[in-house]
C-alpha cells in the first residue's frame, strides 16, 4: 500500500465522526427503518412550522430603519413555497433513483428531514440576527 493510501485509511475512522448519524439506522427491519424515517421526517417537519410561525410573528408590522419588513412579510410565504417545491422534486429524484429499492422510503424521508433542518437552521439564523437587531 503507498503512502496515501494509508493515510486516507487512518482518516476514515475520524470522518464516521464529522456525519450526523441517522436515528433510525439501527432498527430491525426496513419496515421499521421506513416508519422511523417518516417520523423522523414528521417530527422536523412539525419544528419548521413553528419556527417558520414565529419568524413571521415576531416580524414588526411596520418597516423598521429602513428595512421593509411588511415587504419581506409578504415575500416569506412564496420563498416557503417555492423551498417546498424544490425539495419535493428534490426527493422525488431520489425516491425514483431508488425505485425498486427496499431502502427507497428511508431514503426519500431522510432526504426529506435532511433538506428540513437545513431550512429551520435557515430560519433559525434569521431569527437570531431579527433578535439582535432588536437588543
Amino acid at each position: 500500500m503507498n503512502k496515501i493510501t494509508l493515510a486516507f485509511l487512518a482518516l476514515l475512522p475520524f470522518s464516521a465522526f464529522s456525519q450526523p448519524v441517522d436515528p433510525c439506522i439501527a432498527k430491525n427491519s426496513t419496515q421499521e427503518m421506513s416508519a422511523c424515517a417518516k417520523a423522523e421526517y414528521q417530527q422536523t417537519s412539525d419544528r419548521l412550522d413553528k419556527t417558520y410561525k414565529a419568524l413571521i410573528a415576531q416580524m414588526p408590522k411596520k418597516d423598521v430603519q429602513g428595512i421593509p419588513y411588511q415587504a419581506v412579510k409578504k415575500q416569506f410565504p412564496v420563498a416557503q413555497h417555492a423551498w417546498v417545491e424544490f425539495v419535493a422534486q428534490d426527493c422525488q429524484t431520489i425516491s425514483i433513483y431508488n425505485k425498486g429499492s427496499l431502502l427507497r422510503d428511508i431514503e426519500y424521508y431522510s432526504c426529506m428531514r435532511l433538506h428540513t433542518e437545513q431550512r429551520i437552521s435557515d430560519l433559525e439564523r434569521f431569527l437570531s440576527r431579527r433578535e439582535k437587531t432588536k437588543s
